[in-house]
């Protein structure tokens, strides 16, 4: 009998807190700052997925060896 009651409880508190994340969602600041973090998270990814490409294609990356008066690739 009380396993129903705390059961029921937790449905309870579980539907409330929903209807509380609903209801702050509708808000242009909330969605604002969610939107945001959503970008900057995106933007965050893309930037650590780039990195090992830019590790390894050396043609971008600027080498001491273009100050070499004797590199074939500066002539």
């Amino acid at each position: 009998m009380t396993q129903a009651k705390v059961n029921r409880r937790k449905v309870v508190c579980y539907a409330v807190v929903v209807l509380l994340a609903f209801l702050a969602l509708r808000m242009p600041v909330v969605q604002r700052t969610v939107a945001g973090a959503l970008i900057e998270f995106a933007e965050i990814t893309e930037r650590v997925f780039r990195l090992p490409c830019a590790l390894l294609n050396h043609d971008r990356c600027f080498s001491l060896d273009r100050l070499n008066p004797t590199c074939p690739q500066c002539m």
